[in-house]
C-alpha cells in the first residue's frame, strides 16, 4: 500500500527504452540522432544504401532477381542502435517501440507518391506467436496504419514454421520460406489494389517476395513493401 501511495506522489519518470536515460522519450534524441539512417543514393527497387559507384541506381541483385513487389522501402540500416533497437521490441517485449518505428516509416514514406489501399503485416507461425506472445511486424503496421489513416488486414497467414532467416544464406532463405504463406480465406485481396506490406528487417528479400507473390496470386494488383531496418549492400 505504502509502495502504490509513493509511486502515485513520486512516479518514476520515463526512460529511453535504448541507453536507460531518465525523463526521456521512449527513444531519447541522443538515440534517435545515432540511428544510421539511410540517405543519399538508394536502390529504387530493394531500398538498400548504395555509394557513389552505383550510377544506375539499382544494387546488383536487384539487377538479376525476380520479384513480385514493386518497391521496397526502409528507414535505416541494420546494425547499433537500430539492431538494439528491433532486438528490443522483437525479444524483449518492449512492445511501444512500435510506435518509434512507424513513425519513422511514415516519414521514409512522405514523399514517395503511393496510393496505398490497405495495410498488412507479415505474419509469424502460430507457435512462435505462442511463445513471443504478439507479432511485432502487426503491432508495427496496427501503429503505421493510425498515421496513414489506412486499414491494417491481418490477412497472411505462416503456414509451415519456417527457421529463423538471419543464420541463412541466399538460397537457404528462399528454400526455408518457398510456400510458406497463404491468404486467410476471409479475406478479399481483389478490393485491394495497392497494398503497403510492413515487415521488421530486410535482408535478401526473400520473405517480404514471397507474401507479395501470394498477395498478387490473390488479386492485388501492386504491392510496396516497408521495414523498419535493412542489411548493407556488399
Amino acid at each position: 500500500m505504502i509502495k502504490g501511495i509513493l509511486d502515485l506522489l513520486y512516479p518514476e519518470k520515463p526512460k529511453c527504452c535504448i541507453c536507460g536515460s531518465q525523463g526521456a522519450k521512449i527513444v531519447c534524441d541522443r538515440c534517435m540522432a545515432s540511428l544510421n539512417y539511410l540517405q543519399g543514393i538508394t536502390c529504387l527497387h530493394c531500398g538498400k544504401q548504395l555509394n557513389e559507384n552505383y550510377h544506375d541506381s539499382t544494387c546488383p541483385d536487384c539487377k538479376t532477381g525476380a520479384f513480385h513487389y514493386e518497391r521496397a522501402y526502409s528507414c535505416f540500416e541494420y546494425g547499433g542502435i537500430g539492431k538494439e533497437l528491433i532486438h528490443k521490441l522483437k525479444f524483449e517485449g518492449k512492445v511501444h517501440l512500435a510506435k518509434v518505428i512507424a513513425g519513422l516509416m511514415k516519414e521514409a514514406l512522405r514523399n514517395e507518391d503511393l496510393e496505398i489501399s490497405c495495410i498488412v503485416p507479415v505474419p509469424i507461425h502460430r507457435n512462435r506467436l505462442k511463445i513471443r506472445g504478439f507479432n511485432q511486424s502487426y503491432n508495427i503496421a496496427q501503429e503505421l496504419g493510425e498515421r496513414l489513416r489506412k486499414p491494417v488486414l491481418d490477412c497472411l497467414e505462416r503456414t509451415k514454421e519456417t527457421k529463423e532467416q538471419y543464420n541463412l544464406d541466399k538460397m537457404q532463405r528462399y528454400l526455408n520460406i518457398n510456400d510458406a504463406f497463404s491468404v486467410k480465406s476471409l479475406y478479399n485481396i481483389s478490393k485491394y489494389e495497392n497494398i503497403l506490406l510492413v515487415d521488421d528487417i530486410y535482408t535478401t528479400g526473400s520473405t517480404v517476395n514471397e507474401c507479395s507473390k501470394v498477395l498478387k496470386k490473390a488479386g492485388a494488383k501492386y504491392v510496396y513493401v516497408i521495414t523498419a531496418a535493412t542489411g548493407s549492400n556488399t
